[in-house]
């Protein structure tokens, strides 16, 4: 009798236990992607306001925010168990090969969006299902939704005025 009851409290106290790893490791995962958007701003403002550009340095962003990052850890989400493993990094970011929505080589001034994903998880769904984690250009960093994160980073890191928008739709007819 006593044997079941404990095997009972056990089954229901791992749910809770592994919920709050999770969370542990999502809050750590934030606090990385904090810091890497502060290493990206640090960059650009002693670049004279560019973001990196591996492209053009033939290097990784991470590489290039090493000296900007005291730890190394810091690229390496906890939850991820086999991104960082393979490439080095558990996050990516707003480098996108579209002059229109990367950052990459750009001014800070070059975008109106401050809200825009800077950084974020390099697959989705490693804290809870249907989210990532990301940090914006104006230095917050939460979970978010995967798709409006997907659809911000393909967005223009410039907003477009609503009449334009309006003009646009009037001549598409």
């Amino acid at each position: 009798m006593c044997v079941a009851l404990v095997g009972v409290l056990v089954g229901l106290m791992l749910p809770v236990i592994a919920g709050g790893r999770s969370a542990a490791q999502s809050a750590q995962c934030l606090a990385h992607l904090r810091q890497i958007s502060a290493a990206l701003l640090l960059y650009a403002s002693e670049h004279d306001k560019r973001f990196p550009d591996p492209f053009a340095a033939q290097t990784s962003w991470e590489q290039l925010l090493r000296s900007y990052v005291k730890d190394g850890g810091l690229f390496r989400c906890p939850a991820d168990r086999e991104l960082f493993q393979l490439v080095g990094s558990s996050f990516d970011w707003r480098d996108t090969g579209m002059p229109e929505t990367t950052l990459a080589g750009k001014l800070m001034t070059d975008t109106s969006r401050p809200d825009c994903v800077l950084a974020f998880e390099a697959l989705p769904e490693w804290h809870a299902r249907g989210r990532m984690n990301a940090a914006l250009l104006n230095g917050a960093a939460l979970s978010m939704e995967r798709d409006r994160c997907l659809a911000d980073i393909q967005s223009p890191i410039r907003a477009v005025a609503p009449e334009a928008k309006a003009d646009a739709r009037r001549r598409r007819g």
